[in-house]
């Protein structure tokens, strides 16, 4: 399927039900495959690092994720069929996960924030087969343990979620190692499945997941990204004076 583009920088255009049926075909081949969310951040260090646009061009499915890209897709005249609301997708994909009795692990988030989302999660999901979570934070002697281990748990469905660029940089450097076949790039969920999220009350009395509905992926950093914004509106601007059908 031809994939569309902001910037030059690719993303999947499909609604919800498309992309988790893609999936499961994923499930499917027995075959490694990356799955990324798309974000404002995401896209601006693409466009300035070389690696992180091929990492992103050979991802299996891009999620386009945020205010921002989702009104640049409108401006230019690329409307997406349906706004993917990025912790409704991520919990469609581990509600898949028992579905087809496979085996997830949970990697990313500081301090007790992966314990937290997972009690949280599997009070939702009580057949999710998690065999295994870790802190993202971890220091770097402990990198080849970690390493080790979750090669050998060998997951159907490994969610990371360091933020982003670390995550993309931490899957390129290790996903060879790990086994896994899903890689699904979360960025800062885990914060809001863990209730870490002031304004996201709900999730902090149930995560229902037909309560609660978010379409920015949280970014604790994301005052400090807010010089993106307008070089990203100068862009698309300039991109839409110049490209032509």
């Amino acid at each position: 399927m031809k994939r569309e583009r902001i910037l030059g920088i690719p993303y999947d255009n499909l609604s919800t039900e498309d992309a988790v049926s893609r999936v499961e075909d994923f499930v499917r081949d027995n075959e490694c495959h990356t799955i990324v969310h798309l974000s404002l951040p995401l896209l601006m260090k693409a466009r300035r690092t070389r690696y992180i646009r091929r990492f992103l061009e050979g991802a299996d499915l891009i999620i386009p994720t945020g205010k921002y890209i989702h009104w640049a897709a409108r401006f230019l005249k690329r409307p997406l069929k349906e706004v993917i609301e990025p912790s409704l997708f991520v919990k469609r994909l581990m509600m898949q996960s028992a579905e087809l009795g496979k085996k997830v692990y949970l990697f990313g988030g500081k301090g007790h924030t992966i314990d937290k989302a997972y009690h949280n999660i599997k009070r939702e999901i009580g057949k999710l087969f998690v065999l295994g979570r870790y802190r993202g934070n971890y220091g770097k002697l402990e990198h080849d343990n970690v390493i080790t281990a979750i090669g050998k748990a060998s997951p159907d469905y490994f969610f990371i979620g360091l933020g982003s660029p670390e995550e993309e940089i931490w899957v390129i450097r290790n996903r060879k190692v790990i086994n896994a076949g899903l890689i699904i790039l979360i960025e800062g969920l885990f914060d809001l499945f863990a209730g870490n999220i002031k304004n996201v009350s709900a999730y902090k009395k149930g995560l229902s997941i037909d309560r609660v509905s978010k379409r920015e992926i949280p970014n604790p950093y994301r005052f400090k990204k807010l010089w993106m914004v307008p070089v990203f509106r100068v862009s698309v601007y300039i991109e839409k004076l110049f490209w032509k059908n």
